[in-house]
């Protein structure tokens, strides 16, 4: 591909078989995806390229130099001359034009091998909300505990949140138009929202933390692609910069602050869902190794509170998980911790001084309850819902007594703003970070 070219590796490699004269159907079948994604990812093509077909985008391709056919170095509008003995009848230039295109198609359709320098697959479904079945979310019903707060001004799922001095910040995440870098402030005394600068990079199942005035953003999805990068947003500058990159690439990570350093936890590498536990240092800007989980998880719910940082369900790979685990950075190492009333993944997850609080989490349209766990007597107990719908992947956060939680994927991509009075007490938010 070359450097220049606006579409992503996916894009690209279905250009390719476009060029290959196959219908949206064959190259579904080919790439093991639905119709309806091929659907998508050809409509980004013709809106990249500019172009209203198929034929036009497989010509304009190979002009730019985008797709190559074998034994063809030039463009179609730069083949040299036919050398046969002059006719008669001499056509007219044009029409020698559109004789080469027709030529260049069915070259291009009997003998392009099947493309082999695509190494990365698709990401998989847990990764991402597209394609999910659209429905109306369900209306809210009233709760004793839960109010409603001015919405997200941009409706997303799987963003990155994290609490600071200034508020809690969101960034990326994804919603119908793709993978995001927005970046949004919501001050709580205020009830209000601002945009601040995008982060550089849109993603999706990012990691974000922070700590000392500083918002880090590791990793992501940007279409199939796990991410390396970290990001760091200085607050007080308004200015984003890179920081040393995760020891490998990141998506659906667990990420949290504690005593001045930063933790991440599995996620899915661009292959699999890993095992690994990475620790930042941002004092030296190194990263090292910790213990690894005692099982592989990605889109993990995650809270640093007291000595611990609690890790909750999450999703294999294969299916999702109940168990729980509570990891001790001092010690570096693991415990069990008792596990969760309901297997999910994409669960929001906030705590004050003495419970941990899960709300939803989860896949497809089924809802999931709202649950606490009351760390004296290590047990789960359900909480009311201010919905009765599905609410997954959505930002939670602990301000005060109140548990905030924003936007999701609930039938469709969500701006809503929920508060949960978790108590009538005042707690300082449990973020574990110095």
């Amino acid at each position: 591909m070359a450097k220049d070219s606006p579409l992503t590796r996916r894009e690209t490699e279905i250009l390719g078989l476009i060029a290959q004269g196959m219908s949206n159907d064959e190259i579904a079948h080919q790439l093991s995806i639905s119709a309806n994604t091929v659907k998508v990812h050809v409509r980004n093509i013709f809106e990249k390229m500019q172009v209203q077909s198929r034929t036009e985008a497989t010509i304009e391709a190979v002009r730019r130099g985008w797709v190559e056919v074998p034994g063809l170095s030039t463009p179609a509008e730069k083949l040299d001359p036919p050398t046969w003995e002059p006719l008669t009848w001499r056509p007219a230039g044009w029409l020698w034009a559109v004789l080469g295109i027709i030529l260049l198609l069915a070259l291009t359709t009997a003998f392009w091998p099947a493309p082999t320098f695509y190494a990365r697959a698709e990401a998989p479904p847990f990764t991402t909300d597209s394609g999910s079945p659209v429905s109306a979310p369900s209306p809210r019903r009233d709760s004793a505990r839960w109010s409603s707060l001015s919405p997200m001004p941009t409706a997303r799922s799987r963003a990155a949140a994290a609490l600071l001095d200034d508020g809690w910040h969101i960034v990326g995440g994804e919603n119908a138009t793709g993978d995001l870098a927005v970046h949004e402030l919501y001050n709580p005394v205020w009830d209000q929202w601002q945009t601040l600068p995008a982060r550089p990079v849109a993603t999706r199942g990012a990691g974000a933390a922070g700590l000392q005035g500083r918002l880090y953003v590791a990793g992501g999805c940007s279409g199939g692609e796990a991410l390396t990068r970290l990001d760091v947003f200085d607050a007080a500058a308004g200015a984003w910069q890179l920081a040393a990159p995760l020891p490998e690439a990141r998506c659906g990570l667990a990420m949290t602050a504690w005593r001045g350093r930063i933790y991440v936890f599995g996620g899915w590498d661009g292959a699999q869902v890993t095992d690994a536990v990475f620790i930042f240092d941002p004092a030296t800007g190194r990263w090292s190794e910790g213990r690894r989980m005692p099982e592989p998880r990605a889109f993990a719910g995650v809270v640093a509170m007291q000595d611990a940082i609690y890790l909750l369900g999450g999703d294999d790979g294969a299916r999702q998980r109940a168990e729980a685990w509570r990891y001790l950075p001092g010690d570096d190492a693991w415990e069990e911790a008792p596990a969760m009333p309901e297997a999910r993944s994409g669960l929001s997850v906030a705590a004050d001084a003495g419970s941990l609080y899960v709300v939803g989490g989860g896949e497809g349209d089924d809802p999931y309850p709202h649950e606490r766990f009351d760390l004296t007597s290590q047990s789960w107990s359900t909480i009311d819902a201010p919905r009765r719908g599905p609410w997954h992947h959505a930002a939670a956060v602990m301000i005060g007594p109140n548990m905030h939680v924003a936007g999701g994927w609930g039938g469709d991509y969500l701006a809503i703003h929920e508060v949960y009075q978790a108590s009538h007490l005042l707690f300082l938010p449990a973020q574990g970070g110095g």
